[in-house]
C-alpha cells in the first residue's frame, strides 16, 4: 500500500483484445494481470453500453456520495488519438502531475478514458517511467475487451476452486472476459505475464477474475476512497 492517496488512470478500449501491439505487452510484462467478468446481456443491451455500465458500477448516488469525495472525469472519444503525447499530457494534468512532478492537490483523483488505442498506453509509460515520482503515485488499469462476442467454450470454466462472482445473484458470462491489467510502481504485484492476452493471463496473471462491477470499488480502495473488496 502507498503512503499517500494515489490518483487513477484507467485506459478501456472496446473491441481490441483481438488486435494488440507490443506497447500492451510492455504494459502486461510489469503490471498485475487478470480477467473481468460480465453479467449475462439482455437480447437488447449493446456491448460498449453493457461493460460501460458495469465497469462504472452505475448506480443512482453519484460517485463522490459513494467513494468519499472521489472527483473523476470520464473522457469518451469516438475517433483514433493521433496526438498521444498531447492527450496523456492533459490527463495527466487533471490528476496533478506535471513536469515529472507529483502536485500537492489535483483537479480530479480518477480520469477514465473510453478510446481507441493508437500507443496510447505506450506514451502513458512514457511519462511515468519505472522510479518517477509520478509512477509510484499514479495507479493505471489497461481494460480491453472484445466488443461483440458470441457464446463459446471458456476456459473460465477450468477455474478451480470455483470463484466466487459465479455464486453471486445474477447470471455471469463465462465467455470472452474483459482483459485487465493494472500497475503502480512499488505498489502492484508484478506477477509472470509477458504479453497482453487471453491465454497468457490465464497461464500466468497474478489475479484470476472478478466481477466487472467490483472493478471501481478496488480503484477507489487504491485511492483511499473505500475499503477493501474481498480478499
Amino acid at each position: 500500500m502507498a503512503d499517500k492517496p494515489s490518483r487513477a488512470l484507467v485506459v478501456y478500449a472496446a473491441g481490441h483484445a483481438a488486435a494488440l501491439g507490443s506497447h500492451l505487452d510492455a504494459f502486461a510484462s510489469r503490471a498485475c494481470c487478470g480477467l473481468l467478468t460480465l453479467r449475462s446481456p439482455t437480447e437488447d443491451n449493446s456491448s460498449t453500453i453493457l461493460e460501460l455500465a458495469q465497469l462504472l458500477d452505475v448506480y443512482d448516488p453519484k460517485l463522490f456520495e459513494r467513494f468519499m469525495g472521489l472527483r473523476a472525469a470520464l473522457v469518451t472519444l469516438g475517433f483514433h488519438v493521433f496526438k498521444t503525447n498531447d492527450f496523456i499530457k492533459r490527463a495527466f494534468d487533471l490528476l496533478g502531475f506535471s513536469d515529472g512532478d507529483v502536485q500537492e492537490t489535483s483537479e480530479f483523483d480518477l480520469v477514465f478514458m473510453h478510446v481507441r488505442l493508437d500507443k496510447l498506453v505506450g506514451a502513458v509509460l512514457e511519462s511515468a517511467p519505472v522510479g518517477s515520482a509520478i509512477a509510484s503515485r499514479i495507479h493505471v488499469s489497461v481494460i480491453l475487451s472484445y466488443g461483440s462476442a458470441s457464446e463459446t467454450d471458456s476456459d473460465l470454466n477450468l477455474l478451480r476452486p470455483r470463484q466466487s462472482y459465479t455464486m453471486k445473484t445474477g447470471d455471469v458470462r463465462l465467455h470472452h472476459p474483459i482483459l485487465l491489467a493494472q500497475w503502480q510502481d512499488g505498489v502492484t504485484r508484478v506477477d509472470l505475464a509477458k504479453g497482453f492476452s487471453f491465454e497468457e493471463f490465464m497461464k500466468r496473471g497474478g489475479n484470476l477474475a472478478m466481477l466487472a462491477e467490483r472493478f471501481l470499488h478496488e480503484v477507489a480502495f487504491k485511492l483511499w476512497k473505500a475499503p477493501k473488496y474481498g480478499a
